[in-house]
């Protein structure tokens, strides 16, 4: 009786530590590194940066501009991306916004202000694979996770 507790509790301990396998040390990332959120002189200077790094749930980006007006504009689409569009989620920057990514997606950032946009301060990011999952697929991945640990832990407790 209690060799079975023991490998029960054993595993229950492997087992929740296999399910918090997936979470890590989040990453902070300052957009652009040492150029800050500010008008480049090369026009995808902001694309190429954030298609070299790899953002992940949980990660940041900072926003950080110690030069003119600029703000940190959320866009819904790729059209509006494309179109430099001024509308959506505008946040003044300067000496740091943060923003933490709590979901795959594909995020599009512009600066608002004149021309900026069109200048190349805008940027896309993808977290995980940029594709949201639906509200289906999140609750059924809970509750196969949830069901896989019941079912084994009652297993192996009448196999031993």
């Amino acid at each position: 009786m209690a060799g079975r507790l023991s490998f029960t509790v054993g595993f229950l301990i492997v087992a929740s530590a296999g399910l918090r396998h997936g979470a890590c040390a989040a990453t902070t990332y300052t957009v652009g590194d040492d150029l800050g959120w500010t008008v480049p002189k090369n026009s995808s200077y902001y694309e190429e940066w954030a298609s070299q790094k790899t953002f992940q749930i949980g990660d940041s980006i900072v926003f950080n501009s110690t030069t003119g007006n600029h703000t940190a504009t959320e866009v819904d689409t790729r059209e509006e991306y494309d179109n430099c569009t001024k509308m959506g989620i505008i946040v003044k920057v300067g000496a740091g916004v943060q923003k933490t990514f709590d979901r795959n997606a594909t995020l599009y950032y512009l600066c608002s202000e004149g021309t900026h946009c069109e200048q190349g301060q805008k940027m896309i990011v993808k977290v995980g694979d940029g594709i949201a999952p639906s509200f289906a697929a999140r609750s059924l991945a809970a509750a196969a996770a949830a069901s896989a640990l019941f079912f084994s832990t009652v297993a192996i407790y009448f196999l031993n």
